[in-house]
């Protein structure tokens, strides 16, 4: 039991560590300008994401199927990621 939770607490506080990048780059910078959504949408998807990676690793028996089920999960964090950034899907539309 003891491993689990120190496992969930690795997987959140990788997160937090990369939520934190942007906020001490806006210190040294002016080319990073988030503001406060921007923050809050960055910890959903990154808290969800590890807690996703964490009910995989719990409920998945197989290492194959465990591996491939993390890797789905980032590939979607960064295509969600890269939708919200760029919109790459052309989603979001300009000057309608």
């Amino acid at each position: 039991m003891y491993a689990t939770n120190k496992r969930l607490i690795i997987l959140l506080s990788t997160a937090m560590a990369l939520l934190l990048s942007p906020l001490i780059a806006m210190m040294f910078t002016t080319e990073v300008d988030w503001a406060i959504g921007d923050f809050l949408v960055a910890g959903i998807l990154l808290g969800s994401t590890a807690l996703a990676i964490e009910s995989t690793l719990r409920l998945v028996a197989s290492k194959r199927s465990r591996f491939l089920f993390v890797l789905l999960i980032v590939f979607v964090l960064l295509l969600l990621w890269a939708e919200l950034a760029v919109g790459i899907f052309g989603s979001i539309v300009v000057g309608r």
